[in-house]
């Protein structure tokens, strides 16, 4: 039973680790799609 609960709990550290890590990937793509699309948006400024 003991043994359950550690793998239970090691289980639980892990899923929330992998979830956590996808939502900052996420953040990272977000930040990185803005940043692109404003640089987009001067450039066609600049150009017109």
């Amino acid at each position: 039973m003991i043994k359950r609960l550690i793998k239970l709990k090691i289980l639980k550290i892990i899923l929330i680790g992998g979830v956590s890590a996808a939502y900052v990937f996420k953040r990272y793509c977000d930040q990185k799609k803005k940043l692109k699309s404003k640089k987009d948006k001067k450039a066609l400024l600049i150009t017109r």
